[in-house]
């Protein structure tokens, strides 16, 4: 117990400090884009309250350190990355102004580069953020813009998806994460099981060379240049594929791609993990978020996402959901790609 309770306590001022920090630059971006939040159509539910908001944030923290405590991961404090993080503060409120602009005249299609016949849902300005997926100052900007956005949640809510992982793989699994952005899930996942093999894939070169100096150092990991839809990978040659927040982002035709894809390259038996955007009824008090969040960050797919019948788009490629979980603002769903019936 005498060790437990300083971990505690620091665990606690940590993420305390994380909120305080973070959600005090989310409020200087929404006092800033106040004008564009008035513009905004009434949501069909209410907006949640702070009261409502907060206790999700401590409901999520206890489950982050249950989850230490059971030692299913261990005590993320590391207070060099987090500084390293903060440095960023300067860039975020910089950027901010550009961003109200896009927000304000609707533009989302100032991504004009082409220069590897990028598919064109994704040559457009998600979140309205500044060049889109497709510069290295975008990719020093992610991380802190969504940090910000879900005021210092964002990588606890991360986390959740490690977890399924950690039960059911055993020593020296093979880890595809689609979309693995700068890299920030795999660090974690390499910290707390270096003997993982891992893959990142993800579309943006500049997002990829990010995640190359995140990992830097790290033995057993690859990276591939590629899109959901198009996996370069082998069929049958992963352990477990998960997903962060990438599936709002694809159109419907391209999602149900994606998941044949996720199905051909797991090992049968082997697990698939999306972490995303909570959907309608999953926790109703933050309905009124779903309601305006496609339209004031520009997520031009995200309303087909929140309506998807997930069992019967995965089920269509033979992957079972296995379990299902809220943290906060993000639905963890836990897919098994079933064995192939043997002929008689």
């Amino acid at each position: 117990m005498e060790a437990v309770e300083p971990k505690r306590f620091a665990y606690a001022a940590a993420q305390t400090a994380r909120v305080a920090f973070y959600g005090a630059h989310y409020l200087a971006a929404r006092l800033l884009a106040r004008d564009n939040f008035a513009e905004v159509e009434r949501p069909e539910h209410p907006l949640p309250s702070a009261s409502a908001m907060l206790t999700g944030m401590r409901d999520l923290f206890a489950r982050d350190w249950k989850n230490v405590e059971e030692g299913l991961y261990p005590l993320p404090l590391d207070f060099a990355d987090a500084m390293r993080h903060a440095m960023g503060s300067l860039r975020y409120l910089r950027d901010i102004p550009r961003v109200v602009r896009r927000q304000k005249h609707h533009a989302h299609d100032e991504v004009k580069a082409d220069p590897k016949d990028l598919p064109r849902y994704y040559r457009q300005n998600f979140h309205y953020q500044t060049d889109g997926y497709l510069s290295d100052r975008s990719a020093r900007l992610y991380e802190f813009q969504v940090e910000a956005l879900f005021a210092g949640t964002a990588d606890a809510m991360r986390r959740q998806a490690f977890v399924p992982l950690a039960r059911a793989l055993g020593e020296g699994a093979t880890v595809l994460d689609i979309g693995a952005g700068t890299g920030r899930f795999l660090s974690f996942v390499k910290s707390a099981r270096p003997d993982w093999e891992a893959i990142a894939l993800d579309l943006s070169a500049p997002y990829l060379a990010r995640a190359r100096k995140a990992l830097a150092g790290q033995d057993g990991v690859d990276f591939l240049e590629g899109a959901a839809e198009k996996i370069p990978l082998p069929d049958a040659s992963v352990d477990a594929a998960v997903s962060i927040y990438l599936f709002h982002e694809l159109p419907p035709k391209i999602r149900a791609a994606a998941v044949k894809e996720i199905a051909r390259v797991l090992k049968p038996g082997g697990l698939f993990v999306l972490a995303d955007t909570i959907q309608y009824g999953d926790a109703p008090q933050f309905d009124g978020l779903i309601d305006v969040f496609p339209s004031l960050l520009h997520e031009p797919y995200y309303s087909s996402y929140v309506k998807t019948d997930l069992d019967k788009l995965f089920g269509a490629a033979g992957l079972e959901r296995v379990e299902s979980d809220v943290a906060h603002l993000t639905k963890i769903n836990t897919f098994r790609r079933k064995p192939k019936r043997s002929r008689k």
